[in-house]
């Protein structure tokens, strides 16, 4: 069979597949065993088969592929089996030797902890009886202050007011005439 980009853009394969088919064969290929086997792994086989081959040699690939995976899974198996029993070993190793470090830190760091959770209540204590003296004679120093501001203040005020008042009262009779004057022209 005879394999270009085109084709394979035309049926939709994916963009890295296309991308690495124009890279090894810009020009196209005709497919073959050999060429298969020396690009084995590079391409999706069960995509090629599903899509490039007619349905009578789809479904034949498809019975013997299903016997090729029957056989490296049979063989795989217990490779996979041994991997995992010595992982496992090395696991339980790591394990029983890893627990006492970290009982150990787990009970330092508790220690730790503790420590500083107790630390916090005295320091807030010293903290808070400190502050309530400063607040006090923060409060004493300001509230005398307030009082020497309210005593040089009245006077000002009081001054203030007995020259506002008068004008005032002159504002206040010449609105009220004002006022009157264009009630009587009312009729």
């Amino acid at each position: 069979m005879r394999l270009t980009v085109t084709k394979l853009k035309r049926l939709k394969d994916c963009d890295n597949q296309v991308r690495l088919f124009a890279e090894l064969f810009p020009d196209g290929v005709d497919v073959t065993e050999a060429l298969c086997v020396a690009h084995a792994g590079k391409f999706n086989r069960d995509w090629a088969a599903r899509y490039l081959l007619p349905a009578p040699l789809r479904a034949d690939y498809e019975a013997k592929h299903a016997a090729l995976w029957a056989d490296y899974e049979s063989k795989h198996a217990p490779l996979r089996a041994d991997y995992e029993a010595k992982r496992d070993a090395l696991w339980a190793d790591y394990e029983s030797k890893h627990a006492p470090l970290r009982a150990d830190y787990a009970a330092k760091r508790d220690a730790l902890w503790a420590d500083f959770e107790a630390k916090p209540a005295p320091l807030r204590a010293d903290y808070e009886s400190k502050r309530v003296a400063l607040v006090a004679d923060y409060e004493s120093k300001r509230d005398a202050l307030l009082a020497d501001y309210e005593a040089k203040r009245a006077p000002l005020w009081a001054d203030y007011e007995s020259k506002r008042a008068p004008l005032w009262a002159d504002y206040e009779s010449k609105c009220a005439a004002l006022f009157g004057r264009l009630a009587e022209q009312v009729k």
